[in-house]
């Protein structure tokens, strides 16, 4: 109900004393009473505050009065003396400096009267806007399930709540949208900024950002509208909660339409880890579209407990868009088993969930898949994506492991993707995408040694310089590194130091006496050198 209401209705002598036609077009929440000088503290926004003027005892409190409704939100002031006396013009001056309507309330109107009105004509209108969301939400059920295009759910969403919509994944990558689609600095900012927020539904920048939940930051969808939700009214916010559920509820469908296909994809990943029989891997592989000439690579991730699997899934549907063009016609979107309605033509900008599906078995503290028709750099691709969703792990960790193009088969592929993994978990880096390329470094042998022997290995020869180092406060650990690096070159590495090359050699003289080797020695350099590494 709004200010301008007040006049059209049968109240008897209601008079407007102050107040521009739009301030008339404020919404009225509720009705407050009131005879405080300073009622700020007990109304929440929206009110009519009624007044029988008792507060006021000199004309300096009516300005106090005027600012602390306005100051609390309020739509109105309607005041009235008993005595029928005119409303004190410092009252009206009051309110007009803070923008606020003021009606007189004429002893012949009784405030029991008013407010009695008021209620009724409110808790009608809240009556018709519960039945409008209910209403609303069966539109949105009746589209979800009479297809699986997201679009006439954000379509219908995006009429009722008057404002444009998106879905979006954690790497920005646009699922759906009610509008044109969002500029991508934008999109990518506006996900970064929920990766971050400590809960949703938040408000970043202009716009307002729900989530659809699947049990983590890197597989959730986002939901974005325009607008602040904060300022919607209950019906609004109500809406978006529930097309956020509706929108969770439809992606869980379409991948348990997914399972099938999903679930040989598992089988055959197990198979080639675990060393199973060829006949059984061709047939799973065919089944899934794996040919024996299709290009393959594997990925293994080891990410939060009981989220590997997930988290692989999405960030291989984020990847690139090269992987779904190289994809065998058996994964790729619009194949049977993938379900109706995810063909050509009806892609992420469409309003449709038109991902790729991949080959994933999960085990028990890593996920495996297969990416057939890989892009070229898979694992810079990943890199990138996951430098601007890492935000979305909290305190976890996570670590890829990439197997090679170009592997002898699928075991040797899923052999180094794992390889590669055992390196990435034994980094201290929060995120870490190990390719192939470093299997051939001493990096693998090292992540393969126990513990308590690195530990052992590293203190036995870099100790006693970290002894000295402590009691002297000297560099000499920095030094050797320094040293190692230049490839043993005196002066690259008093030049890269900023040291003189007499302090140089008095250092490493230092050290060859601590460590009781020669860095003359070829030995003793990748000796220290691998005790570096271990640190």
């Amino acid at each position: 109900m709004r200010l301008r209401d007040l006049l059209a209705a049968p109240m008897p002598g209601l008079e407007l004393l102050t107040g521009a036609d739009a301030l008339l077009e404020r919404e009225i929440s509720w009705v407050a009473t009131t005879d405080l000088l300073d009622p700020g503290r007990y109304l929440n926004g929206g009110e009519l505050v009624l007044t029988g003027l008792v507060w006021r005892r000199e004309p300096r409190d009516s300005e106090r009065f005027a600012r602390a409704v306005a100051e609390a939100g309020a739509a109105a002031v309607a005041a009235g003396d008993a005595s029928g006396a005119p409303i004190p013009p410092d009252l009206i001056r009051a309110c007009r400096t803070h923008r606020t309507p003021l009606f007189r309330v004429p002893t012949e109107l009784a405030f029991a009267t008013l407010t009695e009105h008021l209620a009724r004509q409110l808790s009608a209108e809240r009556a018709a806007d519960i039945g409008s969301v209910l209403e609303r939400h069966g539109r949105l059920v009746s589209a979800s399930a009479a297809g699986t295009a997201l679009a006439p759910i954000l379509e219908l969403l995006a009429q009722d709540v008057g404002m444009p919509c998106w879905v979006l994944t954690p790497a920005a990558r646009p699922v759906a949208a009610s509008h044109e689609p969002m500029p991508p600095p934008e999109a990518e900012a506006t996900v970064r900024e929920a990766l971050r927020a400590g809960q949703l539904p938040a408000r970043i920048r202009r716009r307002s950002v729900f989530a659809i939940s699947s049990g983590s930051r890197l597989t959730d969808w986002y939901l974005v509208f325009d607008g602040d939700y904060e300022r919607w009214d209950p019906r609004r916010q109500a809406l978006a909660w529930k097309a956020a559920a509706v929108l969770a509820i439809e992606r869980e469908r379409l991948a348990a339409r997914r399972a099938p296909l999903r679930q040989l994809g598992a089988e055959l990943v197990r198979l080639i880890a675990e060393d199973g029989g060829a006949a059984e891997i061709a047939a799973r592989a065919d089944l899934v579209g794996v040919g024996s000439d299709t290009e393959v690579q594997a990925l293994a991730l080891a990410g939060p407990a009981g989220q590997s699997g997930a988290i692989l899934r999405a960030l291989l549907e984020d990847v690139a868009e090269e992987v779904r063009l190289r994809l065998p016609a058996a994964l790729k979107p619009g194949a049977p088993e993938s379900g109706p309605g995810s063909g050509p033509g009806s892609g992420a900008g469409a309003g449709s969930i038109s991902e790729p599906d991949f080959p994933i078995a999960e085990f028990p503290d890593h996920a495996v898949a297969l990416v057939p028709g890989p892009p070229p750099d898979v694992a810079a691709q990943l890199r990138d994506l996951l430098g601007a969703m890492a935000a979305g792990l909290g305190r976890e960790r996570l670590a890829i492991g990439v197997g090679s193009r170009r592997a002898a088969g699928l075991r040797a592929t899923v052999d180094e993707a794992r390889h590669a993994l055992r390196i990435g978990r034994a980094r201290s880096d929060q995120v870490s995408v190990i390719g192939h390329e470093e299997l051939a470094s001493h990096v693998l042998l090292l992540s393969g040694l126990p513990e308590d022997v690195r530990v052992a290995y590293r203190d036995r020869l870099l100790g006693p310089l970290r002894a000295y180092d402590a009691l002297h406060r000297s560099d000499l650990e920095a030094t050797l590194e320094a040293f190692l690096a230049c490839s043993t070159s005196w002066t690259r590495c008093a030049e890269q130091m900023h040291v003189h090359v007499n302090t140089l050699r008095y250092r490493v003289a230092r050290i060859e006496e601590l460590t009781g080797r020669s860095l003359a020695d070829l030995e003793t350099q990748v000796d220290l050198f691998l005790a570096l590494r271990l640190r």
